[in-house]
């Protein structure tokens, strides 16, 4: 099911479905994960926080009523594009660093696809959980759902200057950065 990618870090591809990667970093016997795809998966356990790069239903509607930790941007709340799904536990995340056992998560504010896109960045591993803002394949999100090209522009340009070795998206591969 979940294939390891860096030091206490997972990922689950699901590409017979539309449904977008779920990423987990697990230590000490607490799981976080980033995404939770669509709601056609079984995860198996009760993430301890559950982090949503943003809010169309193939990241969000996999979240469980009863998960406790739910966080998503704030813009999120207030955007009106379309395939949104708000989970009822969601609540807004502060933006503000993270421990995570020996993790040190940081989050980054990559408008574009959605207002309230996200990019999660481990200091750790140094792996760069970037959503559906930048792909492997040197892609990019669509913009024509609500989002903005001037705004992926800039994202773009910030996801560029961090120091990641290991790129994260929400749909297909993993690619290392030399």
């Amino acid at each position: 099911m979940f294939r390891k990618i860096a030091d206490g870090t997972f990922m689950l591809r699901t590409d017979e479905r539309v449904c977008g990667t779920v990423y987990l970093i697990e230590e000490e016997g607490k799981r976080l994960i980033i995404d939770s795809g669509d709601g056609g998966l079984e995860l198996g356990f009760v993430p301890d926080i559950c982090i949503l790069t943003h809010g169309h239903f193939d990241h969000s509607k996999g979240v469980d009523d009863g998960w406790k930790e739910v966080l998503l941007h704030p813009a999120e709340f207030d955007f009106a594009g379309p395939h949104l799904y708000i989970p009822k536990n969601a609540r807004k995340n502060p933006m503000k660093p993270l421990a995570f056992g020996s993790h040190g998560l940081e989050f980054l504010h990559t408008p574009g696809h959605t207002d309230g896109s996200v990019c999660v960045f481990d200091r750790k591993t140094r792996a760069l959980f970037s959503g559906d803002t930048k792909f492997a394949d040197g892609g990019w999100g669509r913009t024509d759902l609500g989002g903005s090209d001037a705004e992926m522009k800039r994202s773009l340009g910030l996801i560029d200057g961090i120091g990641y070795s290991l790129l994260c998206p929400g749909h297909g591969g993993i690619e290392k950065r030399k």
